[in-house]
């Protein structure tokens, strides 16, 4: 399954390049959540694939008029359409696809793994049942999966903080001496 969702977050990133991002430097930000309890937020242009253990699932899309959808699937699964772009899923077990298009999709609960490409910003906000308590990792760093390299990744913050989905700075090339 990790193999799986690798190689579709490889794929969506070349889609949401363009194809450009074999040929250079990454022209979209990554990020990858593991095991996260809390609250995860991402208003973003691209694409994710994730699942939530328990908890509610709520994605407004943002460009209604494109050929793109949210897909939501899990056991006990249930919808509550709040507007005519934004749907409540709730349930076990929910997995979940956005490819494409434009989102703003919020993950409450347990069990929160997620790998994303595309820009926008996310929000992390951990919620840990008593001191000391595993809220999950994250990392956006590209070519860092959580799920296969936990050490490389940063706990959940336990307070809400907000980040910026875009690609790394540029470093300039070196230089040779004369």
């Amino acid at each position: 399954m990790r193999k799986l969702v690798l190689l579709l977050c490889a794929f969506c990133a070349f889609a949401v390049a363009g194809g450009g991002a074999w040929a250079g430097e990454p022209t979209a930000g990554t990020l990858s959540v593991d095991r996260g309890k809390g609250v995860v937020m991402i208003d973003f242009r691209g694409s994710a694939l994730g699942k939530l253990g328990t908890g509610t699932l709520r994605v407004t899309d943002q460009t209604p008029n494109d050929r793109y959808t949210a897909l939501v699937v899990g056991r006990k699964l249930t919808q509550e359409r709040l507007g005519p772009r934004t749907v409540v899923y709730r349930g076990q077990g929910l997995r979940f696809r956005m490819l494409g298009g434009g989102y703003r999709m919020v993950a409450r609960g347990s069990g929160i793994t997620l790998s994303a490409v595309g820009r926008g910003v996310f929000m992390l906000d951990g919620d840990p049942r008593f001191t000391g308590d595993d809220v999950g990792v994250y990392s956006s760093t590209p070519g860092v999966d959580c799920s296969v390299e936990p050490v490389s990744c940063t706990p959940l913050p336990t307070e809400p903080e907000r980040y910026a989905l875009e690609p790394p700075p540029e470093t300039p090339s070196p230089r040779r001496a004369p």
